[in-house]
């Protein structure tokens, strides 16, 4: 059994800490009239506080490490083992091997030891592929069924989206000063590796998605943004397949290539084969000149391909998850209103003998909403600038890369069509 890791409290501080990543936003006001006004917009100044808002911001929170993945992955079995290098003030204090399932641990501390409601937890990405007959078998979905050709394992995107997830964790403003996480990138013995495993209450917990998301919203910002991601979470789903199409049909389309380079080659013969004709000889010549820069291109498009799946692909899938994520942070808040719904018509229906237990349940009912919302508000409109940001950056990088991509294709087929009307004018 690997050393566990530190057991002592997650947070230093108060939940409010939140407020660290907001530019100066004011908290806004989350009463339970029924006749609210609409919760001002981002960067708004207006709206009544909630009591268990921070009236002073204190200040932003900075990463107390860095994180960084080696491009060294090795698979042993059903193992992807990546090489983690730590920083702290730009000096490395820890190189550290570890599995996912490290990280599914990781994951499942930092969800239970933060008090989070209200917080939305950056996703954690999929498992690496490791079966092989799950490879053959979606090998053939995607490339054909008579196609022979496997899918490469794509480690390097798992290693890019675990490096995304751990920097996400670190910028955050209240998970970042987790015990557990501090622990996970210094000490270095890896945590125990328990499978995590969800349990009946998770899955009656799934049960009732359903019902809490017909229950109306008593503000409006929330209502919009539940309504926003019932809308947008099944768009970006088909947008997500959609993509990995757009990559399974470059790479039949690389394969098909493939396959003509070698039926030229047939054609042209070994290349000391002597032609008694001339125009043979240099038809044969035009013909490997030819093949060469299909065969470049071909190479160049593999690698584009890797490229694409592993910067565009992978924001793609974490866009979703991260949408998914705010979703259940929703949930969470839905299930914290049903529970003061229900002790206020309980407060109003006690006995004069159980007034006082059932009011100090209202409080309290009334006190965990209201601070999961504040907490809430920051985090949505905290995700909405990240998320911006990155989708800029995303289309800017891709375009980018297509961009090149074509130049070098071009390049070569310009400097293969010269050589050949060369040749044809000899």
């Amino acid at each position: 059994m690997m050393q566990d890791v530190s057991e002592s409290p997650a947070v230093d501080g108060s939940i409010t800490q939140l407020a660290d990543s907001e530019d100066n936003d004011a908290g806004n006001g989350t009463g339970l009239q029924e006749n609210q006004e609409a919760a001002p917009e981002e960067g708004s100044s207006n709206g009544g506080g909630s009591g268990s808002s921070s009236p002073e911001p204190p200040e932003p929170w900075s990463p107390r490490y860095t994180a960084t993945f080696s491009e060294h992955v090795v698979k042993d079995g059903a193992a992807v083992t990546f090489t983690i290098i730590v920083k702290q003030n730009d000096l490395t204090i820890q190189v550290l091997q570890r599995v996912y399932e490290d990280f599914e641990y990781l994951e499942h501390c930092v969800i239970t030891d933060q008090p989070s409601d209200g917080i939305i937890v950056p996703p954690l990405p999929a498992r690496p592929t490791t079966d092989a007959a799950l490879t053959e078998t979606t090998s053939k979905k995607h490339m054909g069924k008579g196609s022979k050709t496997l899918l490469a394992d794509n480690f390097q995107k798992n290693r890019l989206q675990l490096q995304r997830y751990l920097e996400l964790l670190l910028s955050h403003p209240v998970l970042g000063r987790s015990n557990r996480l501090e622990s996970f990138l210094t000490v270095k013995q890896a945590p125990p590796r328990a499978k995590m495993k969800r349990g009946l209450l998770a899955k009656l917990s799934d049960s009732l998605e359903t019902r809490r998301a017909v229950v109306p919203d008593c503000e409006e910002f929330f209502q919009r943004e539940r309504a926003w991601i019932t809308r947008a979470l099944p768009l970006t789903l088909q947008f997500d397949a959609a993509f990995h199409q757009f990559i399974y049909a470059n790479q039949r389309l690389l394969q098909q290539s493939e396959y003509m380079v070698t039926a030229l080659r047939l054609f042209a013969g070994p290349s000391n084969t002597k032609h008694e004709c001339s125009e043979m000889a240099q038809l044969t010549h035009a013909v490997s000149v030819f093949i060469q820069a299909m065969e470049t291109n071909r190479m160049e498009g593999e690698s584009e391909l890797l490229e694409v799946e592993c910067s565009s692909g992978a924001g793609v899938e974490l866009w979703r998850r991260q949408m998914e994520a705010e979703g259940s942070m929703l949930q969470g808040r839905t299930t914290l209103l049903l529970s003061y719904q229900h002790c206020n018509r309980a407060l109003d229906k006690a006995k004069p003998n159980r007034k006082e237990a059932a009011e100090k349940a209202k409080k309290g009912a009334e006190e965990a909403f209201e601070s999961c919302s504040d907490v809430a508000r920051h985090e949505i409109k905290r995700l909405h600038r990240i998320r911006c940001a990155e989708l800029t950056e995303l289309l800017l990088q891709y375009g980018r890369l297509q961009l090149a991509a074509a130049t070098r294709r071009r390049a070569v087929l310009a400097t293969a069509l010269t050589a050949i009307k060369a040749d044809g004018q000899a």
